[in-house]
């Protein structure tokens, strides 16, 4: 028994480091329920976001489990996430909420520095160096983004192993819902492992030996980014047809465009 919950703790930690880490911008908000089926059998959905890719074929072999797993998550982010990040937003000043994103995303410097040298972009890996060397002293250990009043250092890209997937060719396998990440593919779920594995927050669960250290470390950032990640969702698919399918059109959209950077 206490094996098994130690492995229960395992797994909600790295759902929790995963989920902390997924969404960093907002995907785009057109033409997001447009959808029709292309002669393959495909889904396919309409996107003008971007002019040179009017058609995206979404391989959902899996609907019916995923349209279970997005509904888990649904009534999940209804009943307990959005309660729970709203009484975090009203209690945490937003000045001390900035400070701790800000840190964590400075932790999270070995994800995009890796990913970035994997895909053979070494300029992007020794910005995210200066970044990272900027913000710990100037920034005050991550705190602050002092990088950002360097023009050599603002706006780099991130970079995910998912992103590294797909450079190295490994196509996004069939369209996934996963409990609590939501929206994702077969090579973008290895991805949030791999992104995990390379998170110094999942190295604590290792250090301490619990899983517990774990989600203790990363529940503010996990509690600072829900609210933004749940009105960007109700924002996506309130006014839809099908929440399932605009979900699943934006994310296809969004992470084709970070693939294009």
């Amino acid at each position: 028994m206490k094996y098994l919950s130690s492995v229960v703790a395992c797994a909600a930690a790295l759902l929790m480091i995963g989920c902390a880490g997924r969404i960093h911008e907002t995907p785009p908000k057109k033409n997001i329920a447009s959808t029709g089926h292309g002669a393959s059998g495909k889904a396919v959905v309409s996107d003008d976001t971007w002019d040179d890719e009017a058609d995206i074929e979404v391989s959902d072999p899996y609907e019916g489990f995923n349209r279970a797993i997005f509904s888990f998550n649904h009534a999940l982010y209804t009943v307990l996430i959005k309660p729970v990040s709203k009484t975090y937003d009203f209690l945490v000043p937003e000045l001390l909420r900035r400070g701790i994103h800000n840190a964590y995303e400075n932790v999270r410097f070995p994800v995009r520095l890796v990913n970035h040298s994997l895909q053979g972009k070494f300029d992007r890996a020794a910005r995210e160096t200066g970044k990272f060397i900027v913000n710990s002293t100037l920034g005050v250990g991550g705190l602050m983004t002092a990088s950002d009043k360097f023009p050599a250092l603002a706006e780099t890209p991130v970079s995910d192993t998912g992103q590294t997937f797909a450079k190295w060719g490994i196509p996004s396998g069939p369209y996934l819902v996963l409990p609590l990440l939501g929206p994702s593919g077969v090579r973008d779920g290895l991805g949030a492992a791999g992104d995990a594995a390379l998170n110094p927050v999942s190295w604590v669960a290792f250090i301490f030996g619990g899983a517990v250290w774990t989600v203790a470390v990363s529940a503010p950032d996990s509690a600072h980014r829900w609210p933004g990640q749940m009105d960007q969702y109700d924002t996506l698919t309130k006014d839809s047809l099908d929440r399932y399918i605009a979900a699943r059109t934006a994310y296809i959209q969004y992470r084709r465009g970070v693939m294009k950077r």
